[in-house]
């Protein structure tokens, strides 16, 4: 097998966050293309037609207009963002500007890597010939079973399984400088149906990985919309549990919603985390916002389960790579001082 068994996450050098916050520029920034998307998985928030009725927003994509202004407005930080995620909570490949948009991104000069997640569903030549050349770093593949009848019962939808096996296969040896990761929910599969996923994909892939699925959506029950078992051994990349007060993600990274609506967090799936607008504020008004800055806080003062959404996460506990709980009261001295001597300037 040429692939490494190996999550997405990357571990390896990561930053010492407690080191560099407050960030003048974020790290990371989920673009969603799409909020819609053209499966319904049990395991996620938009495979139930309950919880999208009762949603207050409209699914949709990404005006190219409006990402346009998103990469305008980058040239307003100081640095270049680390990382551009073009995912959220809906399948990206359905806007079908995502190539341009990629490109665009690319030739900027203000986004240093770009990846996404993809079902694959809607995998072709054509459109992987676009999104490869268009300078996307980094292809992340997330599939739903190893047979059509899987998918049927998971992500209630008929796939050609085949057929998207043989895209994979197309799409792997025409990367270029792209990388490729798939990764599989292990709670749906037996040990042959693993085997079986290691010998479909193992040679086609740079990375493999079967995941646990994980209760990472606020206000969503996994374990009962999906039909699984939470097991407390390890988190989704079976990593070591940690209980923790603070939320890494809100000091590095925010998420840009497809009607421009800027969340705190990727797990805010029913936008009720909003701290900015895209449509009427720039990306840094929005990072250096008074919501933002009062939700850091918060977490900082040790009282984020007062936030019923933050309450509800397990991303932090289930997802989450770092930890800066023990170095709250320097952090909470060091934000405070930014903050005010901002509102100085003002």
């Amino acid at each position: 097998m040429k692939a490494k068994v190996k999550s997405k996450l990357n571990l390896e050098g990561r930053v010492a966050l407690q080191d560099v916050i407050p960030l003048s520029t974020p790290f990371l920034l989920y673009v969603d293309p799409s909020s819609a998307c053209n499966f319904s998985c049990q395991f996620c928030p938009t495979g139930h037609r309950d919880l999208l009725k009762a949603s207050e927003y409209t699914r949709s994509v990404m005006k190219f207009e409006l990402f346009e202004k998103l990469i305008r407005d980058l040239e307003m930080f100081g640095e270049p963002l680390k990382v551009m995620r073009m995912n959220k909570i809906g399948e990206p490949l359905l806007n079908k500007k995502l190539p341009a948009m990629i490109s665009l991104a690319k030739a900027s000069g203000r986004v240093r890597y770009i990846d996404l997640a993809t079902n694959a569903a809607l995998f072709s030549p054509d459109l992987l010939t676009r999104l490869v050349a268009a300078g996307l770093d980094r292809m992340n593949v997330s599939l739903e079973g190893i047979s059509q009848e899987q998918y049927a019962k998971h992500a209630k939808v008929e796939v050609d399984f085949e057929q998207l096996v043989e895209n994979i296969r197309w799409l792997y040896a025409h990367r270029g400088d792209c990388e490729v990761t798939i990764k599989i929910p292990g709670n749906y599969l037996t040990a042959d149906d693993k085997t079986r996923f290691f010998d479909l994909f193992g040679n086609y892939c740079d990375r493999i990985f079967v995941e646990e699925l994980a209760p990472i959506w606020p206000e969503f029950d996994v374990e009962k919309r999906a039909g699984v078992d939470m097991q407390e051994r390890t988190g989704q990349y079976r990593q070591s549990l940690e209980e923790k007060d603070v939320c890494t993600y809100i000091f590095y990274a925010m998420a840009v919603n497809a009607d421009g609506t800027v969340s705190a967090c990727c797990p805010d799936w029913d936008q009720k985390l909003i701290v900015g607008d895209l449509n009427r504020e720039s990306l840094r008004e929005i990072w250096n916002s008074p919501a933002l800055h009062d939700l850091r806080l918060q977490h900082l003062r040790g009282t984020r389960r007062d936030n019923p959404l933050c309450k509800a996460c397990g991303h932090i506990k289930y997802a989450q790579a770092d930890n800066i709980d023990a170095y709250k009261p320097f952090l909470l001295e060091k934000i405070s001082g930014q903050y005010a001597r901002m509102a100085e300037r003002e």
